[in-house]
């Protein structure tokens, strides 16, 4: 086993605040579309070539809610440039125009735009999508990074990294899933029902406008981070931060879209045969006491991804572990980065030896601070009690059928 000590933003030595800082960027994704990202100061490529980090978030939050692993990276030496992204239509990443005026908007906050009788230029395909996501992360890497990156997202920040990274690998050194969700959106094309292209229905508004005006509240985003992090000590400020893009004017109405868009066309197990045949190297660092995204989904894409992906596990540590466990995080992505450095070959555009990359990474548990916080290497991500057993054999079943059908 080995121990860590934990991160601290003040110098133990002088007592003096050890400097954190990041820049804030806007810059344009297409007409009418301005986004934000955030760059971590201080940190710069070893070499033109070195591709930067960018983390991608979850579903309501934003480039904040990576902060705390930034400022651990930052002190713990991280080499790399490194990056946060808001999802258009969520943190600061919004249309500078209504995308569908009405006459007579509304003067509740949040509901100002998008509820107008048609959509308007150049708005009039605007479906706040997992499939639109991955179309802004692609420019985001081409316009704003000029080359590819290793992402590292979260919840549904990791769906839509591997969505892109199955799409066009060129563009992506590695990837880092921090408890990936692996499926987003249930409207099947199928279902006679609006699809999430703004304007948003008349029919729906005002249930939409009870739900947004509910889900928004402190009292349910406080009911909904006790769920899912295992700290009963979280960090309340947070709530703030969540709660600041719900009163953009364009908020209600990207709600309503989010709720109601189709899934993407390629299925998340799909996404992990490309990555793998595309030889993207992988990291899977998932908080164990997740309670959407349990165990067994990790394991399950360590089986799917086979060799090229190294997995592990943080306890104590829900849904968020950048977040709620930054320390170990920046630790076991560094880590990650460090040994994609030795082995990456810019010049050749070679990938990484998998079995080189998983001698260089943690081969123990590593713990750290005071808290108990442990990382795990879980090696073929093995299951270890009835539930993830019972989840296994599933699994078994499916790739049996898959085999037979071929």
């Amino acid at each position: 086993m080995r121990v860590c000590a934990a991160t601290s933003s003040t110098d133990t030595a002088s007592g003096a605040a050890v400097g954190f800082s990041f820049t804030d960027h806007q810059y344009d994704w297409g007409e009418g579309r301005s986004c934000h990202y955030t760059q971590l100061d201080g940190t710069t490529a070893t070499d033109d070539d070195t591709a930067p980090l960018v983390f991608l978030p979850g579903f309501g939050v934003g480039t904040f809610h990576f902060e705390a692993v930034m400022e651990a990276m930052q002190q713990q030496g991280v080499s790399r440039r490194v990056y946060a992204l808001d999802w258009f239509g969520q943190g600061r990443s919004w249309p500078t125009t209504d995308p569908a005026p009405s006459g007579s908007p509304s003067t509740e906050t949040g509901f100002e735009w998008g509820f107008g009788p048609e959509a308007a230029a150049p708005f009039e395909d605007l479906v706040y999508s997992l499939d639109n996501w991955t179309e802004q992360l692609e420019h985001f890497l081409q316009t704003e990074l000029n080359g590819k990156a290793v992402l590292a997202g979260n919840s549904l920040g990791g769906l839509v990294a591997a969505n892109l990274t199955a799409k066009r690998p060129e563009l992506v050194e590695a990837l880092v899933f921090l408890n990936a969700t692996p499926f987003w959106g249930f409207n099947k094309p199928w279902l006679p029902v609006w699809k999430g292209q703004l304007p948003v229905p008349k029919s729906i508004q005002a249930i939409a406008a009870l739900w947004w005006n509910s889900i928004r509240t402190t009292e349910t985003i406080t009911q909904l981070l006790d769920f899912v992090y295992v700290d009963p000590q979280w960090d309340k400020s947070i709530i703030k931060s969540i709660q600041a893009p719900t009163r953009a004017p364009g908020s209600a109405a990207a709600f309503c879209s989010i709720l109601f868009a189709p899934p993407t066309a390629m299925p998340f197990e799909e996404m992990l045969k490309l990555i793998r045949a595309a030889g993207t190297p992988v990291l899977l660092c998932y908080g164990r006491d997740d309670p959407w995204v349990v165990p067994a989904w990790g394991q399950k894409a360590k089986r799917d991804l086979g060799d090229q992906c190294i997995y592990y596990e943080v306890t104590p540590s829900g849904h968020c572990p950048h977040h709620e466990t930054p320390e170990p995080v920046a630790f076991v992505v560094r880590e990650f980065l460090d040994a994609l450095s030795a082995q990456v070959d810019a010049q050749t555009d070679s990938r990484p030896d998998p079995a080189a990359l998983l001698a260089a990474m943690p081969s123990e548990e590593v713990r750290f601070g005071e808290r108990g916080l442990a990382l795990n290497p879980r090696g073929k991500g093995s299951p270890r009690n009835v539930f993830e057993k019972a989840a296994y054999g599933v699994y078994c079943v499916e790739r049996y059928v898959l085999r037979k059908r071929e």
